[in-house]
């Protein structure tokens, strides 16, 4: 969420910034006495006099800016995703990234015989492991699917996570 706030605050600001230009343009215009530079404002404004909040326009402009307003607020108001998970300690506050979680199972399971390479993702509930064999063969992945589980399970246990996620391995054979 923390790209979408940016991607849309840089948006906001360069909005704002043409609007500047753009006031900026018409005002020094309007002042040596010529006509609109960009945007007919005194037809605009001439409208804006003679219409009532009542119209349809209006109303639908104003709907439209509150929905996304609410939007805007809600997208804001979402919990952002945990980028630590606690260690259970009665002394200190711990806590170890999500990232630093996930290198320390792949590498528990880069270590098993047989596995070539491991992908590891965490979220605060789950750990999901895919990890690949050197063997063609689908017996080769049943085989190291027990010692891939266990290596994860005890390297996950030795974190001491206050709310230890669901671990999720699966072992597959490396495609041609």
């Amino acid at each position: 969420m923390r790209l979408v706030n940016r991607l849309l605050a840089a948006l906001l600001s360069l909005a704002l910034i043409a609007l500047g230009v753009l006031v900026v343009t018409e005002v020094i215009a309007q002042r040596l006495g010529r006509r609109p530079a960009a945007v007919d404002w005194p037809r605009l404004y001439d409208w804006a006099q003679r219409t009532p909040w009542q119209q349809g326009s209006v109303r639908v402009a104003c709907i439209a800016l509150i929905a996304l307003g609410l939007l805007l607020l809600a997208a804001e108001l979402k919990p952002a995703k945990p980028s630590r998970l606690a260690v259970r300690s009665d002394t200190t506050d711990a806590a170890y990234t999500r990232r630093g979680v996930a290198a320390t199972v792949r590498s528990a399971v880069s270590d098993v015989d047989g596995i070539n390479s491991a992908s590891v993702s965490v979220s605060r509930r789950k750990v999901k492991v895919e990890a690949t064999t050197a063997g063609l063969q689908p017996f080769t992945a049943e085989t190291l699917q027990e010692p891939a589980t266990t290596a994860a399970r005890q390297r996950l246990d030795t974190l001491e996570l206050t709310d230890p996620p669901a671990l999720s391995v699966h072992v597959s054979t490396r495609s041609r």
